[in-house]
């Protein structure tokens, strides 16, 4: 007989919690790598070229990076049942009115 530390009915909750923990641990780290990017990003679009213009070529690169793990995220979250693509949306929607304003866009900082 398998040693067990929790009672039969409790087993499968505090799976489902470890589960769940792991989850967000994965998710915290996910969402400072997306922080991390987007601060790079922010250093690439401050650099100016040697005329004084902002290189449109490196802004758009570090943006594009920054839009695919957007995406990606999304879709794992859809893929992992964490949320539907409803939920998700209404979501981003709750989100974008934050600021007072539903534009589609959130402050940068």
């Amino acid at each position: 007989m398998p040693l067990r530390f929790f009672p039969d009915n409790h087993e499968e909750e505090r799976e489902l919690g470890l589960i769940n923990w792991i989850f967000d641990f994965y998710q915290q780290h996910k969402i400072n790598e997306t922080r991390r990017e987007l601060d790079q990003a922010r250093m690439e679009a401050a650099r100016v070229t040697q005329g004084g213009t902002v290189d449109a070529e490196r802004l758009e690169r570090a943006l594009g990076e920054l839009a695919l793990a957007t995406k990606t995220i999304q879709r794992l979250m859809v893929d992992k049942g964490v949320c539907s693509p409803d939920e998700f949306r209404n979501t981003l929607q709750r989100v974008d009115l934050e600021d007072g304003r539903a534009d589609g866009r959130s402050p940068i900082g």
